[in-house]
């Protein structure tokens, strides 16, 4: 759960955030998300909801822009509850069904032995309001099979961190950087956009998705550096910043699973090794390289699209420790 804070102590941008107003259509799946589990709470779906606008595509006229935006916010519901079914409750069968849920080649069985019908429940109703929203989307069907390849990728992100969690030895930088990168949903959220893009020309889809490569990369970066001190209260070991600790050293797995070593005392060490700092030193190269490209793309604005990279930064900072 997040800090709770008086509104007056945050800065300015948290502030902004934390006024975000969500659409009262969503009241009856976040009723329904709160009777079932607290482990998030409301400043998350307003973070999310939030920062959205910052990296919409520019493709997505204004008269689409709700309704790209109701259509990730439920898809975040979905992947979010599927998430922390996998990498903090360790529950492959309630994950192995509910992944099951967007994909017509495959049925989700909601009596599947050891399955938590009730967390299914949930996310067939967050999945079927992201359908809703997407049946409007001009070109849908131009992108139905890109969405379902990228979902598939950041699916097997959660079984990946599932496992690391349940044995740290897996874990690697390379894995971090492989699998974990995806678990931000980036490419997901820009096929959202792509189906609410009428004009966009598919001449210069190659070209975005290699930016969304790095763009994805730098919102993974700011991530790591600002939520691996809550995951690692959730048992949760899977940000490269833990990652490289424990690679480097830093801290042994003995040690991070030992109730009687706190929390704190093993923070201060992965703080004082200056892992953080060296992400975001990368963060600042990758960020630096991509502005100072020049794009040979007419239908979107990419120079904006990684702009909203920086933002979402700013965001992540400055919410450190609240969501």
């Amino acid at each position: 759960m997040a800090t709770s804070v008086t509104t007056r102590q945050l800065p300015r941008i948290v502030r902004d955030m934390t006024q975000t107003e969500l659409p009262p259509e969503f009241d009856p799946l976040l009723d329904h998300y709160g009777t079932l589990t607290t482990d998030r709470d409301q400043l998350l779906w307003q973070w999310l909801y939030y920062v959205f606008p910052s990296f919409r595509l520019s493709s997505v006229p204004d008269e689409y822009g709700a309704l790209a935006r109701k259509a990730k916010f439920c898809f975040s519901v979905y992947m979010t509850v599927l998430d922390d079914l996998s990498e903090r409750h360790l529950d492959k069968e309630t994950f192995e069904q509910g992944r099951k849920i967007p994909f017509s080649s495959t049925r989700c069985d909601a009596e599947a032995p050891g399955a938590d019908t009730e967390a299914l429940a949930l996310l067939q109703e967050s999945w079927d309001l992201t359908k809703a929203y997407l049946s409007r989307a001009p070109r849908r069907g131009d992108f139905e099979e890109l969405f379902e390849f990228d979902l598939r990728q950041s699916l097997n992100t959660m079984d990946y961190n599932r496992l690391v969690n349940e044995g740290p030895q897996l874990a690697s930088p390379r894995g971090a950087e492989m699998y974990d990168t995806h678990n931000m949903l980036l490419f997901i959220y820009v096929d959202i956009d792509l189906a609410f893009s009428p004009d966009f020309d598919l001449a210069d889809l190659a070209t975005l998705r290699d930016v969304t490569w790095d763009a994805q990369r730098l919102a993974r970066i700011g991530n790591w550096v600002t939520t691996w001190e809550r995951e690692l209260d959730e048992c949760d070991y899977t940000s490269r910043v833990v990652v490289e600790a424990l690679e480097r050293g830093v801290v042994t797995e003995a040690e991070i699973r030992d109730d009687d070593v706190p929390n704190e005392t093993i923070a201060r060490r992965i703080k004082d090794a200056g892992i953080e700092r060296e992400h975001l030193l990368s963060w600042n190269e990758t960020y630096r390289s991509l502005v100072s490209r020049e794009y040979d793309v007419d239908s979107v604005d990419l120079h904006s699209f990684v702009d909203g990279m920086r933002h979402l930064l700013e965001v992540d900072v400055k919410a450190r420790g609240l969501k």
